[in-house]
Parts: structure tokens; C-alpha cells; sequence
């Protein structure tokens, strides 16, 4: 394995744009899927600030979860019946893609 100073990163994940309700926070299915474990996007701007990353760029892509809360998966069915009257999952989730370099 190859360690350097300085590098730069690139990671795309699910993240939270607010607290997901009490009742997919709390569903097993969700946290296997990767959305009840989610931390929210300025979670995730503060751990990379903390781990001495700079130039830190958050991408949100709103349209990959639009797109899988309309597949047929049953988790994503699960979620859309237990979301607020008048909100959507996207509401809550977001695909974030997040950029930052560490310097040398």
C-alpha cells in the first residue's frame, strides 16, 4: 500500500437533507439499504473538515433518488408509505457526491 501527504478524494453516498421520520430512522430494512444509517449533508461537510480535508465540494443529485423511490423495490415502497403526507423520500434523502483534497 501506497501512503502520500497529500492526495485528493471523491466519494458519492446517500446523505440526509433532514431527519428521516421516526419510523424508517428506526426500520431495519432502511438501515441495510443505507438510508436510515445516513448522516445529513452537513454531517458530512464537517467530517471532512475534521479530517483535515479542504477545497470541499458537495454535489447533491436529487434525481437518482427520485428514480429509485419509483422502482418497484420493496424497500423504497416500504419508505414511500411511511414518509409525511406530502413529502417524499427525496425530500429527505439525497445521493451527495462529495469532492476535497488533503493537503500536503
Amino acid at each position: 500500500m501506497c501512503s502520500s501527504p497529500a492526495g485528493r478524494v471523491a466519494v458519492s453516498d446517500l446523505a440526509l437533507l433532514r431527519p428521516l421520520p421516526d419510523t424508517v430512522r428506526d426500520d431495519l430494512e432502511a438501515l441495510v439499504g443505507c438510508i436510515a444509517g445516513a448522516v445529513t449533508v452537513s454531517e458530512t461537510e464537517q467530517d471532512a473538515t475534521a479530517a483535515g480535508l479542504t477545497n470541499i465540494t458537495l454535489t447533491h443529485k436529487p434525481d437518482y433518488v427520485k428514480a429509485m423511490s419509483d422502482w418497484q423495490d420493496p424497500l423504497y415502497i416500504k419508505m414511500r408509505e411511511s414518509m409525511p403526507e406530502g413529502t417524499t423520500v427525496a425530500d429527505f434523502v439525497t445521493s451527495l457526491e462529495v469532492t476535497a483534497r488533503k493537503p500536503g
